[in-house]
Order: structure tokens, then C-alpha cells, then sequence
């Protein structure tokens, strides 16, 4: 993995809840504007990022990581331990203006070196059907386990592949 210039990724703690609360409202909205309604989008930015629910998920193990670029926060990753053999990447959400410089694929690198330092065999996640990201995946050796339609409320659904490499 080639750590690119200026670039580094910390563990999150709960003290810094509030930045990853910010990324994801600087992030979320223009990530998923031709996938999802604006309604839906911020039901599931309350949902997923209030600050409660952020300490909630640190609290019971999903660890958060904040990506920064010259000295500035530009992006976040999540990950949990699922099973013996398998972690699961919850997020991974890099700045708009960072796209197309390796940085998403550090992210990715990162929390695969995580997983696989503390045993884990396979790294999932789970990517909306429409998102962009499905090729990037499909390129970085994930490929598609499951097709799954998931009732978050509200009357919205997420409607996702799950995807699995093996480490």
C-alpha cells in the first residue's frame, strides 16, 4: 500500500464525532443525488449520522477512521468485526474534489490491512445497485455475493449489492 503525499488515516474517537457528523452532510447528499430522493437521502443522513447514533456505533465496536489531505479532513471509513473469518467496511465516503487521486483506493487498502491484520479472511460491504462505486469495487477484487432490498422505515429502502473479497 503507497501512502499518497500528505495523506494520512487516524481511528476516529468519540470526541471527534462531530467532524465525521460534518463530512457526512459535506459528502452524503452530492454521493447519492441521482440514486436517491432528497427525502430519502435525509432520512437516512438522520438515520445513519446523527451524532447519537454515531457514539451508539462506537460504543457497541464499529471503528471510525477520518482520511486527511493536507491537513484537512476529506473523507471517513467504518468497519466492524461480523464473524470469525469476515469484517464488515459499513462506510467509506471521500470529497467529491478528492476523486480520481488513489485516495478512495487508500481508504479501501487501509481497512482490508486492517481486517486482515486482526484475522479476518473475507471483507463484505454493501453498495447501492446504482452507485458508480459497484465498478470500483468490481476492480479492486470484490465481487457480488447477494442482492438484498433493505427496509430502513420511513418507506425507503436500500437497495444494495453485497459484495465480498477475499484478504
Amino acid at each position: 500500500m503507497i501512502l499518497p503525499e500528505k495523506t494520512s488515516i487516524r481511528k476516529a474517537t468519540t470526541e471527534e464525532i462531530a467532524i465525521i457528523h460534518q463530512l457526512a452532510l459535506d459528502i452524503w447528499p452530492k454521493a447519492f443525488e441521482q440514486i436517491l430522493t432528497p427525502e430519502q437521502t435525509g432520512y437516512m443522513l438522520q438515520l445513519m449520522y446523527a451524532p447519537a447514533v454515531l457514539e451508539m456505533e462506537m460504543q457497541r465496536g464499529v471503528e471510525y477512521y477520518i482520511l486527511n489531505h493536507a491537513g484537512a479532513d476529506m473523507g471517513y471509513t467504518a468497519i466492524e468485526q461480523k464473524e470469525q473469518d469476515s469484517w464488515k467496511l459499513h462506510k467509506i465516503y471521500l470529497s467529491q474534489k478528492m476523486h480520481g487521486k488513489g485516495l478512495g483506493k487508500f481508504q479501501l487498502q487501509h481497512m482490508e490491512a486492517i481486517a486482515k491484520n486482526r484475522g479476518a479472511q473475507y471483507l463484505l460491504l454493501n453498495v447501492n445497485r446504482q452507485n458508480k462505486a459497484v465498478d470500483f469495487y468490481k476492480r479492486q477484487g470484490y465481487e457480488v455475493i447477494k442482492t438484498e432490498d433493505i427496509d430502513i422505515g420511513g418507506g425507503f429502502f436500500m437497495n444494495d449489492y453485497q459484495m465480498r473479497k477475499s484478504l
